[in-house]
């Protein structure tokens, strides 16, 4: 790929705040709106009231009364089987699903099991697929609200005026870690970063360019802010965001380009979060969003340690054991 992506996260939000869109200004707009939720699933109804969204269930689904049998993953798609035959694509349409909605903030913890239906599929659109490994389809999801029988779309509008999700392997935590889960799986809106990181190309299934489950966790970070590894955005409007990655051959996925005018190097990335912030960085408040977590992110000039520290790809490759795997450029002054 010769181009570069360019997105609008925050820089500077010093608690978690709603995120911004992202663009693509060469080709075309990647996203249009983020939320700080990674899934981006928008749970309502006074039964998932303070809850996030778990993972869908592969056992319990059905299609018009029967069940299926076998839901799973087939890289980028959702395949089951019934009465002995292979569905996949738009053959399940209006199916059923069960995910799992939990509030771990209260004593004891609180469950809630939330139908979906199926009520749209298409394949992805060929622009967003860099690494031209198709086998991904959109999922138009609508929620039963309360049970009721009023459903609702899952779903926020994305910058192709869709609402649509993604399927993927494992769930993410509150804390923005990904985590293998054999009987759940994730539905992720366009709107939220874990589908945002899949259409950028770090589509965790394909092989090749290395880790990809690694680097698409990384950049869930990115695309969120999330410096401290914590699941806390520090995003807001107005603050574009250049990125890249360092994957080999036949990689990068998404190469550096040239430098957008105004912006320059902000962070080096891990899955768990910043690497190390550049001089700049750390000049605007960087002490501030890393003060949780001061063991990972040090600020410059504090007695004889020189700091968590990078200006450049080079001198982030010497902070966390060599472990970032993605950058980014940004117009800090904004």
């Amino acid at each position: 790929m010769t181009r570069h992506v360019v997105i609008r996260i925050a820089a500077l939000c010093l608690t978690a705040c709603s995120a911004e869109a992202a663009q693509q200004v060469d080709e075309q707009p990647i996203m249009t709106q983020q939320g700080t939720e990674l899934q981006g699933i928008v749970l309502q109804g006074t039964q998932v009231q303070g809850m996030t969204m778990r993972g869908f269930r592969f056992a319990g689904a059905t299609l018009d009364g029967a069940a299926l049998v076998n839901l799973r993953l087939d890289k980028g798609e959702l395949v089951a089987e019934r009465n002995t035959v292979t569905l996949r694509g738009t053959a399940l349409l209006n199916a059923h699903l069960f995910a799992e909605a939990e509030n771990r903030n209260v004593h004891p913890p609180q469950s809630a099991v939330v139908e979906y239906q199926i009520t749209g599929v298409v394949a992805e659109d060929a622009r967003y697929d860099p690494t031209q490994t198709g086998n991904t389809f959109l999922y138009t999801l609508a929620q039963n609200v309360d049970n009721t029988g009023s459903w609702q779309p899952a779903c926020p509008v994305d910058s192709d005026g869709r609402r649509v999700a993604i399927p993927l392997a494992d769930t993410w935590d509150e804390r923005g870690t990904r985590m293998s889960s054999a009987p759940l799986f994730t539905l992720g809106c366009t709107t939220g970063a874990v589908a945002k990181c899949y259409r950028l190309g770090y589509r965790p299934w394909v092989t090749g360019y290395g880790n990809l489950m690694i680097t698409h966790w990384t950049c869930t970070r990115v695309i969120r802010a999330d410096y401290c590894g914590d699941g806390v955005s520090h995003t807001m409007n107005g603050t574009l965001v250049n990125l890249w990655d360092n994957l080999g051959a036949p990689g990068p996925i998404q190469p550096r380009g040239t430098t957008p005018v105004g912006m320059t190097f902000e962070a080096a990335w891990g899955q768990n979060g910043a690497v190390c912030f550049s001089h700049a960085r750390w000049d605007l408040h960087g002490d501030v969003a890393a003060a949780a977590c001061p063991n990972r992110l040090q600020p410059p000039g504090q007695g004889m340690k020189p700091g968590t520290v990078c200006d450049n790809v080079a001198e982030s490759l010497m902070h966390g054991g060599g472990s970032a795997r993605m950058f980014d450029e940004s117009d800090l002054n904004r």
